[in-house]
This record gives C-alpha cells, structure tokens and sequence, in this order.
C-alpha cells in the first residue's frame, strides 16, 4: 500500500513539473526565438532601407573640384 501512495506521489510531481515547469518554459524559449528572429529582420530591413537610400543621395552630391578647396594652417 505504501508503495502505491508513493507512486501516486511521484507520478503526481512529474506531472505538476513536466506541464507547470516545461511546457510554460519550452512555450517562452519559441516565443523569444520568434521574436528575436522579428527584431534581426526588421534590422536588416532597416540597413538595407538606409544602404538604399545612402547610394542614392551619393550620385547626387554634386562633385566639388579641388580649385575650391582652400587649405588653412591652425593658428596658435
């Protein structure tokens, strides 16, 4: 009889510990990948949003000429 009560209670605390503890803990680590995967992208997105927009803006500086570049010596 002892030894069924023991049982009952063993089984009773893998129970409580596999879905109180695991599964809640296994659901989080999914939901954290997932939104870390979310975040990379959206980063990447982003430099590729500011690459794009960087290349653009360089072709249309205009190029200055070296004439109109005046040296100055730093006065002490």
């Amino acid at each position: 009889m002892f030894r069924l009560l023991v049982w009952g209670f063993v089984i009773y605390l893998a129970y409580k510990f596999l879905f109180e503890f695991l599964v809640p803990v296994g659901k989080v680590a999914k939901d954290m990948k997932q939104k870390v995967n979310e975040m990379q992208e959206q980063q990447n997105q982003q430099q590729a949003n500011n690459q794009s927009q960087a290349t653009s803006t360089n072709t249309s500086k205009p190029r200055v000429d070296e004439k109109d570049y005046i040296d100055f010596e730093e006065i002490k």
